[in-house]
């Protein structure tokens, strides 16, 4: 193929790469058997109508925050035009979301997965990576960050969530609605994310990534919870839904201590505004929260720091200090500190 897209594909095992032992056992199978080549290759001679396509399997844990950490280090060292990340469905909103937060935006990264194994009846897993594929290739989401593409459906890593167990339209974003979708060779953009023209990846390393949980309020909870988390060392707490009173008053100690809190909704739709001072209000899902604090935290000095970092979902520059530029493939960006949290 002439002046392909060069696209590669980064397999982090997965329903995707799974195995049943018979054709209709859509549900009992061995995740994670096969690798993204094989995959890849079971796609061919089609994929290679869309672009120039290598693949490898990322060695890591991306279940852990070190193994997400060298995931970004490896797709962000990964030599192509543009990358697809395999990976299981439970993960896959927390992993992309994670990619959005700390990937350099110089092109297009989509990331896919499947709700049933690669060798049994209408699996989902082939369409779902030809897509993924094909929309890379294209590079029309490149100014939008990380997106998710399954069951025909582009959505932006923020807003994606799992809502289903097993159907192959287990994601969406609601709320904010879907990004577009994949019509055959059509790729239809039906809505682009608000711009940030001063937005800047967040570059860490994961001995400097603090300690953050979830914790959720219900009627009638107790603080024990809230207590446990923070006399393990955390550095800050999610709160997920509304806290009870006896939650509240161990959660004001809790902050004079120098605990952050975020208050994230615990349903599908709309935002947590706490009434607390000391609390943070996000729209976003309890686990991206986590996500985002965690990140937040290695770069913020003071609460109204953290604040501005974590609403504006970049690590913004801080007046006063000193700020070096660094150049990408699309030109310069804003950056922290060089001296700081730096990718290892």
């Amino acid at each position: 193929m002439t002046d392909a897209a060069r696209v590669a594909v980064v397999g982090a095992r997965g329903t995707i790469a799974g195995v049943a032992a018979t054709r209709v056992s859509f549900h009992r199978y061995e995740s994670g058997l096969l690798s993204a080549a094989e995959m890849a290759d079971a796609l061919r001679p089609e994929l290679d109508e869309v672009a120039e396509v290598t693949a490898a399997d990322f060695a890591g844990d991306h279940h852990t925050v070190a193994g997400l950490c060298a995931l970004t280090r490896t797709v962000e060292r990964t030599p192509a035009d543009a990358v697809v990340v395999t990976t299981g469905t439970n993960e896959l909103a927390e992993l992309a979301y994670w990619l959005h937060l700390t990937l350099s935006r110089a092109r297009p990264v989509v990331v896919t997965g499947a709700l049933r194994p690669w060798t049994v009846i209408g699996s989902d897993g082939p369409a779902n990576l030809y897509n993924a594929v094909l929309l890379a290739a294209s590079g029309r989401t490149r100014p939008h960050g990380v997106v998710v593409m399954l069951n025909d459906e582009i959505l932006a890593a923020r807003d994606a969530v799992k809502s289903d167990t097993v159907r192959t339209h287990a994601f969406q974003s609601p709320g904010a609605g879907r990004l577009g979708t994949i019509d055959a060779a059509r790729i239809r953009l039906q809505r682009v994310p608000v711009p940030d023209d001063r937005w800047t990846p967040f570059e860490t390393s994961p001995e400097e990534i603090p300690k953050v949980e979830i914790v959720p309020g219900y009627l009638d909870a107790g603080p024990e919870t809230l207590l446990a988390v923070a006399n393990t060392g955390a550095a800050g707490i999610v709160l997920s839904g509304p806290l009870s009173p006896r939650q509240k008053r161990a959660a004001r100690t809790l902050a004079g201590n120098g605990l952050t809190f975020v208050a994230a909704p615990h349903t599908n739709t709309g935002a947590a505004y706490p009434q607390e001072d000391a609390v943070i209000g996000t729209d976003l899902h309890p686990p991206k929260a986590r996500l985002l604090l965690m990140l937040t935290l290695t770069c913020a000095k003071t609460p109204a720091e953290a604040k501005q970092i974590f609403t504006r979902e970049s690590p913004l520059p801080v007046p006063g200090e000193d700020y070096a530029p660094r150049t990408s493939g699309e030109g310069v960006s804003l950056s922290r500190p060089v001296a700081r949290n730096v990718v290892r």
